[in-house]
């Protein structure tokens, strides 16, 4: 097997593991979102007819000296009341719909409003606080969301429920002495989840058969692909043990070559467009929804930058993928430029620190001010500290740190770039270290499991590295961190 067609099977294992992965993640992610949706849609239900509860309960009570005062200003109590309204209310809601609601006090002056366990979290909470309380549960086989809103007390509650404690009020209980502002109670609402569910299931089914449909194309597109590379390949083959028996087959098999060549170029430019440009878009309407989303929910943002993370690990991965496949070709072109290292960080910075800051990881990057414009590629510049990076960040746990420093060698023979990454994290077994570097190697495959990862991204670093003339080396000990060391050769323009 050459080493062509090797790579093309790399390649296509490469691009059906990478779908494999996004597939089950993408399955998770949108079974939680449509989840997370249904539960917000429920919520802003529930807080709604909330609402709709208080402003009946206010109305009553605001309507009080309306109702017990008759015409010719004779007081004269007619027993309609805030809570007999808003029961009777809450009732007739109940009866029409399959929302139960009504409601609930610590010291109930009937039976039917004494609270239930969940209801007396939620009074506790109240107590503590706290304005709404609201949760899924079980009840007796059914999903069920409970909602709960504090009821204070207010200027009418005071006529019955006020001072002096233990003096009967118009309605005939004891007043129980609450000052304005306590919690009178608070009115609890039942909605089963089956219809809202529902809803998630087919929504998640139709997402994710809609996604492995195009993961399916792709891969079936892959596997077309790497049979005609396969086919060529042998036909290569072929013309090869044939050379000596006649010249003529010289035109066949470059054509043949040609062909294989051409192949795979229209393989990587349509993976570039389908992929990449798809997945810049997403994250680009994403910057476009956040800075136009000041009132967002935190529940929103939280979705959104999910997708952020996601989209923009899929695209590193898949841009990983395209770099091998150009510096496997040796097609990847190097472009010399002057760069100024402070842009470069600042931009490198602007993308790895909110990844750190989300895990907890302490992030530090040591560059001088007045550090000086150099000759470089600031294409690879750029891929090796993200590459070092968002390793070093994946591998470091909560409360670790990860260091960013660059330096200038200015050696009688040329002078280097320095690039050092240092991490807190998981380190490297010393066995695994001569390894480390190869294309889809990890250290084991428990941490590829928990960490994933294609397994490129430092093979990538060390290839265009040696590519510009430079080195990429490691130190590391397990349980303590490694230290990532990448020199590049470099031209200094000026001074600052």
């Amino acid at each position: 097997m050459g080493k062509r067609q090797r790579f093309s099977w790399w390649l296509t294992a490469a691009l059906v593991g990478v779908l494999l992965v996004v597939v089950g993640v993408w399955s998770l992610w949108s079974a939680a979102d449509q989840r997370e949706a249904s539960e917000a849609k429920v919520l802003g239900e529930a807080r709604l007819l909330a609402d709709e509860m208080a402003a009946a309960w206010d109305y009553v009570d605001s309507a009080q000296d309306a109702i017990n005062y008759n015409s010719d200003g004779r007081y004269d109590f007619k027993g309609v009341y805030c809570s007999v309204a808003g029961k009777s209310i809450a009732l007739n809601f109940s009866r029409n719909t399959d929302c139960a609601v009504r409601y609930t006090r610590e010291n109930p002056r009937t039976g039917p409003d004494a609270p239930d366990a969940f209801e007396a979290q939620a009074l506790a909470s109240f107590e503590a606080g706290g304005e709404e309380f609201y949760g899924i549960v079980d009840e007796e086989g059914v999903s069920t969301f409970r909602y709960l809103r504090a009821i204070p007390i207010k200027h009418g509650c005071l006529t019955c429920h006020g001072e002096p404690a233990g003096e009967l009020d118009e309605t005939g209980f004891p007043r129980e002495g609450y000052q304005l502002g306590d919690l009178a109670g608070a009115v609890s609402l039942s909605i089963p989840m089956e219809v809202y569910e529902a809803e998630a299931r087919e929504r998640t089914v139709a997402n994710v058969a809609l996604f492995m449909a195009l993961a399916a194309v792709i891969v079936a597109v892959a596997v077309v692909v790497n049979g005609v590379l396969r086919r060529q390949g042998r036909q290569i083959e072929a013309m090869n043990e044939k050379l000596e028996e006649a010249n003529g087959h010289l035109a066949s098999m470059n054509d043949a070559l040609r062909q294989e060549s051409e192949y795979k170029s229209t393989f990587l430019a349509t993976m570039s467009h389908e992929l990449r440009t798809p997945l810049a878009s997403t994250i680009a309407l994403v910057d476009v929804w956040e800075r136009d989303a000041e009132g967002a929910r935190d529940a929103d943002r939280a979705l959104m930058g999910d997708i952020r993370r996601h989209s923009a690990g899929l695209l590193a991965t898949i841009n990983n993928t395209l770099d091998a496949a150009s510096l496997e070709a040796g097609r990847y072109r190097v472009s010399i430029e002057p760069l100024d290292m402070l842009d470069v960080v600042n931009a490198v910075e602007q993308t790895v620190r909110p990844l750190a800051e989300e895990k907890g990881v302490a992030f530090d990057a040591e560059l001088d001010s007045e550090f000086p414009l150099v000759l470089a590629d600031p294409s690879i510049v750029h891929k090796v500290l993200m590459n070092l990076l968002s390793n070093a960040v994946k591998f470091t746990e909560a409360g670790g740190t990860v260091t960013l420093e660059i330096g200038l060698d200015r050696g009688p023979d040329r002078e280097m770039l320095l690039i050092e990454v240092a991490d807190t994290g998981i380190g490297i077994p010393e066995e695994e270290l001569a390894t480390i570097f190869e294309r889809f190697r990890q250290a084991d495959s428990s941490i590829s499991r928990r960490y994933g990862g294609s397994g490129l991204g430092l093979a990538l670093v060390k290839e265009v590295a040696e590519l510009l003339g430079g080195t990429a080396s490691v130190e590391s000990e397990v349980g303590c961190g490694s230290t990532f060391a990448v020199r590049i050769p470099c031209e200094v323009m000026e001074d600052r």
